[in-house]
């Protein structure tokens, strides 16, 4: 019974992570100078490792046969298209604190749901590393 009770909360998850500030960067290609080869890099690798942990969370939901949804981004984020990605990264990790927020929140509400907690789990602990690396980038 608490699969169920959860399912909506993972898609909701699903839905913020899919549709984040850093997979909108990922798809908008952002400016940045010639040296920052490093920092584009890790965004990059970053935005992938989040798709693959949305991956995670729909396969569990696809399992319990929920139907997921995938949403859209945020009307607010059209403003961001052009800007350099300097300018976006404090916005970026703002963003993640959020999410490793809501995260943290639903390991903690999930706790007797032992296959959504472990998937949870996994995920928190990535985006919490990666929000760490967001905050070490020098541009």
């Amino acid at each position: 019974m608490a699969r169920i009770q959860h399912n909506t909360k993972l898609n909701q998850l699903v839905v913020d992570l899919g549709r984040s500030l850093l997979q909108f960067v990922g798809e908008t290609s952002p400016w940045s100078p010639n040296n920052a080869d490093a920092a584009r890099e890790t965004v990059a690798r970053l935005v992938g490792s989040q798709r693959q942990q949305v991956v995670r969370l729909t396969e569990l939901l696809v399992e319990r046969r929920y139907p997921v949804e995938f949403g859209v981004y945020p009307a607010a984020f059209t403003d961001l298209h052009f800007l350099a990605l300097k300018s976006l990264l404090p916005r970026i990790i703002a963003s993640q604190d959020a999410l490793v927020s809501e995260l943290d929140e639903a390991a903690h509400t999930c706790v007797d749901d032992p296959e959504a907690a472990t998937a949870l789990g996994e995920v928190l602990a990535a985006q919490r590393a990666g929000t760490e690396e967001l905050r070490l980038l020098k541009l």
